[in-house]
């Protein structure tokens, strides 16, 4: 099989000749890199001994890198390769703080490590009516060109490969988690139930420029597509983040407009990624519902995320991609540990189908990088079908519970 028509099998809950693999196939399943001590994509490169991979290009929020080596991906056995549109970027303020003015006026501030979100002076704090709404200053000019280059690889990429290529539209956050990176996340929640009013006209501001720019991207580079991510996080290690009554009122319905439109740029075959964090299990059926296809990252630590149960439970309707824990197992485990894990894994996922393997979310930044070989590797080696299930009695979680990565995680600093 091709890496494009084993994908489709699986998301089609038919069984390819192996589990595909999707290393830096979206933009939720890559690596992270935090200059000058913790550069896991550029020792994973020397570790790989690509000795003229290209100079690693770190996003301007979460230290994504956002140019993974072509190399790096084949050696780890991918199936997937993502393509973006190219947004003006980011403006440095100083040495601990950036302003986005196109995302929105999106402020990034430095945290230990890492460039995040300053959720502390959210640029949208202070607003409250249609008028803060019209004089605001950073709503971002839809005629800006966000496409050089990108149909043209995009064509290349369907016509001369046989990866199963993944879009991701810059605005693929809003409105909903946009609201809060801009707003901050206290707002964005408080606002539903204090002034549903505002809330929905802000949402709706939001919604009427993504979709703007969703018809830039999709509708030049559509048809060369095997699905669309739309990114979302609903959870977190405990729980979702609002009852299901919220849901229902005040975010499905711009989630499922936002997929209803996407769709109607892409081929029938393709595919609807939606990538949301944490525990999103009491989700699952309403993401069905509005035609999610493929759940990403599926972390399994997070409450009533336990591989088993989503397979058993969702496993006819839902395809799943990623999964292999980043919090403690892949960071802190050794490689047998590690290949075990990944067995394990596989057996309780991929039966029947419907599993993409990879990273339960982008690999932390000092994640060892003969931890990441052994995980692609094992991955490959033991995703074959039939696929069996491990001879280990314990189930994935009870396995990383037992290896008691909480003595390790002292040692060390950064694992998140």
């Amino acid at each position: 099989m091709t890496s494009r028509e084993r994908v489709y099998a699986a998301t089609n809950h038919r069984e390819p000749d192996r589990v595909p693999i999707c290393f830096g196939g979206t933009g939720a399943s890559g690596i992270e890199e935090c200059p000058p001590h913790y550069r896991a994509a550029t020792n994973l490169y020397e570790y790989l001994q690509l000795k003229d991979a290209e100079p690693v290009k770190i996003s301007p929020v979460g230290n994504i890198v956002g140019n993974i080596d072509e190399q790096c991906m084949v050696r780890l056995h991918s199936d997937m390769h993502a393509i973006s549109d190219n947004p003006p970027g980011a403006e440095i303020i100083d040495d601990e703080r950036k302003v986005w003015p196109f995302l929105y006026g999106m402020r990034i501030k430095k945290c230990g490590i890492y460039d995040m979100i300053d959720m502390t002076n959210p640029p949208m704090a202070h607003m409250t009516t249609e008028k803060d709404i019209e004089v605001y200053p950073y709503w971002p000019d839809i005629t800006t060109d966000t496409m050089a280059g990108v149909v043209e690889k995009a064509k290349r990429m369907h016509e001369e490969t046989d990866y199963f290529i993944c879009g991701m539209q810059s605005f693929g956050y809003f409105p909903l988690n946009g609201y809060g990176f801009i707003s901050g996340m206290d707002k964005w929640l408080l606002d539903m139930k204090i002034q549903p009013k505002f809330y929905h006209r802000l949402c709706e501001r939001f919604m009427e420029i993504n979709l703007a720019f969703a018809d830039k991207f999709y509708g030049k580079i559509g048809k060369y597509l095997d699905a669309a991510m739309v990114f979302d996080d609903l959870g977190n290690q405990t729980g979702p983040l609002m009852s299901m009554d919220d849901y229902r009122e005040f975010y499905k319905p711009y989630q499922a407009e936002t997929i209803k439109h996407i769709r109607t740029y892409l081929k029938p075959e393709a595919k609807i990624i939606l990538h949301s964090c944490g525990s999103v299990y009491h989700f699952i059926p309403e993401f069905i519902e509005i035609g999610v296809d493929v759940l990403n990252p599926i972390q399994p630590l997070a409450r009533n995320m336990e591989p088993w149960r989503l397979k058993k439970e969702f496993g006819r309707d839902m395809a799943f991609l990623g999964g292999f824990d980043v919090q403690k197992l892949l960071p802190l485990g050794n490689i047998e540990e590690i290949r075990k894990g990944v067995e394990i894994l596989i057996g309780e996922y991929a039966q029947g189908g419907g599993f993409v393997f990879g990273a339960s979310q982008i690999i932390q930044c000092n994640t060892p990088p003969e931890n990441i070989t052994a995980m692609f590797d094992a991955a490959y080696e033991y995703g074959s079908y039939p696929v069996r299930k491990s001879k280990e009695k314990k189930s994935y979680i009870e396995y990383i519970d037992g290896l008691n990565m909480e003595a390790r995680r002292a040692q060390l600093k950064y694992i998140c």
